[in-house]
């Protein structure tokens, strides 16, 4: 695989998370005594990324501060924006193909696998899918509301955004023309220039206090 690079987007405010969140950003929560990121970044240069920068925000210092001895993470204040102006800060210029992921988000996708899948399918984009499932038991019902049968919190017909995105130039150049994240994947999707890679091994996406402690409990070795 050859080198990449990657942006980790780590803007948001983490409401949901506070009072964890009240004086550190949400990449940096504990998760087994050790931030998010690190996992992240670590993960990262499993895989040959080495060239990552963190797209900051709230509390951006304390990014700043927590990779202060690493000369191969670069930290970036992009301000308190949309997904789509932190990227266009960090995209200008001549940018090539880049992956651009979440700084919320733990998960075991395969990038050689990811990427392969993109320069295959020919489109501008990909981006990681994971089967949505039922936080619910679900029934099937005949003519005469009786049950026909029940299934425990099933995996369902749909799936859902859980980021690694990879961005070709074209969409790089492309997303320069939108106001809005979900703006540019609208327009990428109508007209099929996103492709889905469909994931389906490690996916915890940290955003409340179930989800920190559902991924306290299952999810980090």
């Amino acid at each position: 695989m050859y080198e990449m690079n990657a942006i980790i987007l780590c803007g948001g405010q983490g409401i949901r998370l506070r009072p964890l969140t009240a004086d550190i950003p949400k990449p940096l929560v504990p998760v087994r005594g050790r931030p998010i990121i690190d996992f992240i970044i670590e993960f990262l240069r499993m895989q040959n990324v080495l060239d990552i920068t963190v797209a900051g925000g709230y509390l951006v210092e304390k990014l700043v501060q927590h990779f202060h001895d690493d000369e191969h993470v670069k930290v970036v204040d992009t301000g308190d924006c949309d997904i789509i102006d932190r990227l266009k800060l960090l995209l200008a210029g001549d940018a090539t193909e880049t992956l651009v992921l979440y700084g919320d988000t733990l998960s075991d996708v395969n990038l050689v696998d990811l990427l392969s899948a993109h320069h295959k399918s020919k489109c501008e984009a990909t981006v990681t899918v994971w089967p949505l499932k039922s936080s619910f038991g679900i029934f099937d019902l005949d003519a005469s509301s009786n049950m026909t049968s029940y299934t425990e919190k099933p995996e369902l017909d749909k799936w859902i955004n859980i980021d690694y995105f990879v961005l070709s130039k074209s969409a790089i150049n492309n997303l320069q023309k939108f106001t809005s994240f979900e703006a540019f994947l609208s327009d990428l999707t109508s007209r099929r220039q996103l492709h889905a890679f469909q994931h389906r091994s490690i996916q915890a996406t940290i955003n409340s206090w179930t989800e920190l402690e559902e991924a306290e409990s299952e999810l980090i070795c």
